[in-house]
């Protein structure tokens, strides 16, 4: 395989023109694009691949880039990480992934990646632990944070507008015709869920209608169904925001169980859509107690990790040392049944 060098040397250019076009920065560097192409079909005809631990050796870089989680069983982590890994791969940067099962292995993957000495990480922060905002604080690695954030911390983020997503989710719900409106979200307040009970708020008091404490419940994740059904017994809602769709088994089973039909007899909407085929849906008879698709806040998951790769790349190549702060708008679209 021929070298950078002997490449350049047959097409009569210079060495750094030829790693210009085939990093991408010809543009930036002023190169015609009449040369660019001439230089790219060189560089594919040689089949060109670079020497990494030369390069490595060269540029103090190991060209890897460290990816934390929260939950990698679910699609929407999945569709972040694709994101993230179509921008790393024009790079020539492989990913090292980690899951941090919401939270409790993010100490120790992060830990890991530090010590390993990836070039950048990207991580989901899915816990306000003070000893990852001190390992995060401490480290000269790059960080970007994706889906969640650390306000105090003044990192770039890429996350979904979640204040405008549960604003407008509940919104819906208000037109719909729902006066009583459960909130049903988790124990654990991130940054991003906190926003989500934000915006529900606000569209509540912005349409006239008075905040029931009772209507609100934040630890949907660790209350036993019997409790949950004595809770919604008690309230009688007629409509019911989900901080996210992640929490809806036992209500499905609540409604399967009282025989309530979606939406007839009330109106549920929520972050994220459930997968219809898993186990524990069909179980609680998902299907039989919906009459119409359901609507839901969809996050741009992969864009999401498209610009949290762009900016990370950039922060590692000095390109941009501005600190971006992205809140990516999410849409009302609807489960099909």
């Amino acid at each position: 395989m021929k070298t950078l060098k002997e490449i350049a040397e047959e097409l009569g250019v210079s060495v750094s023109a030829v790693s210009y076009v085939y990093n991408g920065k010809w543009e930036k560097k002023r190169i015609s694009k009449k040369l660019a192409r001439k230089i790219e079909k060189k560089l594919k005809e040689e089949n060109y691949e670079p020497n990494f631990l030369g390069l490595q050796l060269k540029t103090k870089k190991t060209y890897t880039i460290g990816v934390i989680l929260g939950d990698l069983t679910r699609k929407y982590s999945i569709e972040i990480l694709s994101g993230i890994e179509k921008i790393l791969a024009r790079k020539n940067y492989l990913s090292l992934i980690s899951n941090s099962n919401l939270g409790e292995r993010e100490i120790e993957a992060l830990k890991i990646l530090i010590r390993r000495n990836v070039d950048g990480i990207i991580i989901g922060p899915n816990t306000n632990d003070p000893k990852v905002k001190e390992l995060i604080k401490e480290t000269e690695i790059p960080i970007v944070f994706v889906d969640n954030y650390l306000p105090e911390l003044n990192i770039d983020f890429v996350v979904s507008d979640n204040f405008f997503g549960a604003y407008k989710a509940v919104n819906y719900l208000i037109k719909n015709g729902c006066k009583r409106i459960m909130y049903l979200g988790s124990s654990k307040r991130l940054e991003a869920l906190k926003d989500r009970f934000n915006g529900y708020i606000n569209a509540i008091k912005e349409n006239q209608i008075e905040v029931e404490e009772k209507l609100i419940i934040n630890r949907f994740d660790t209350i036993d169904y019997e409790e949950l059904k004595k809770i919604i017994e008690g309230i009688k809602p007629d409509g019911i925001f989900l901080e996210s769709f992640i929490y809806s088994n036992k209500l499905f089973k609540f409604l399967f169980e009282k025989k309530m039909i979606i939406p007839d007899d009330i109106k549920i909407i929520g972050f994220d859509p459930v997968d219809l085929n898993f186990p524990e849906i069909q179980k609680n008879h998902f299907h039989s107690i919906i009459k119409k698709p359901i609507p839901y806040v969809e996050q741009k998951a992969q864009k999401m990790g498209e610009i949290a790769g762009e900016i990370l790349l950039d922060k590692i190549e000095g390109e941009n040392k501005k600190i971006r702060k992205i809140f990516l708008k999410p849409d009302l679209n609807f489960m099909e049944v």
